[in-house]
């Protein structure tokens, strides 16, 4: 019991005797008014962020007092998705709340009606960007004016990999709800009322593809390896 207990205090305490700072890798997607502004994995940990309009801060879970362990949150990822990555973002600070509120990312910046909302794994978060820790391989969602569309899309196959000339089928549903998306359009084609839609490749290679429909949030990418 005491070597146990010795290996996992080596684990969470460094040489300086120091706690580690908790990392974890989620996949992260910012979704603009007119394009995807990013979408791919991001190695992340709660840090300070700096903003132009909002100062220096820790954004780390401990904010507002709401976690007594810091670690990775909405916000820490988006900044450092930012910072490795050819995008930039706005926000302004509320000391009261002591978080960060998202003003813009890109050319994309709140309006009276329009905001960005954050989701984890199609659920819509309830508390600020700092406070809200994320955890390994979550689904991570900057949504711009969410609240005036009627779906979050999210796009699925069985198949990843498919020989040329043969038919893949794609679903597309409401990630919030699994229910299936009639009308959304998957490269130059329409899913049904089940949501089904047949495509098939004709060129070799990697084949990327998403779902869009104008009243709602455009779904994942999904990566299509077709080969001979």
């Amino acid at each position: 019991m005491q070597l146990i207990f010795f290996i996992l205090t080596l684990i969470i305490v460094n040489i300086n005797g120091e706690k580690e700072e908790e990392v974890v890798v989620v996949n992260l997607r910012i979704e603009g008014n007119e394009n995807t502004i990013f979408e791919g994995s991001i190695t992340t940990k709660g840090h300070r962020v700096t903003t132009l309009s909002g100062g220096t801060n820790k954004c780390d879970g401990t904010n507002n007092n709401l976690s007594q362990i810091s670690g990775p949150t909405l916000i820490s990822t988006l900044n450092l998705a930012a910072m490795t990555n050819d995008f930039t973002w706005d926000g302004t600070h509320n000391k009261l709340y002591d978080d960060y509120f998202v003003t813009r990312i890109e050319n994309n910046s709140i309006t009276d009606s329009k905001y960005w909302s954050t989701l984890i794994d199609y659920k819509m978060t309830e508390i600020g960007g700092c406070q809200q820790k994320v955890k390994q391989g979550q689904n991570i969602l900057f949504a711009y004016d969410a609240f005036n569309k009627k779906h979050f899309l999210k796009l699925e196959t069985l198949k990843k990999t498919i020989q040329i000339g043969s038919p893949i089928t794609i679903k597309v549903t409401d990630g919030q709800t699994g229910q299936p998306i009639h009308g959304a359009i998957v490269g130059d084609k329409q899913t049904n009322i089940q949501g089904y839609i047949t495509i098939i490749f004709y060129k070799l290679g990697i084949q990327t593809l998403k779902a869009h429909r104008l009243d709602s949030i455009r779904s994942n990418q999904v990566i299509i390896n077709v080969t001979q």
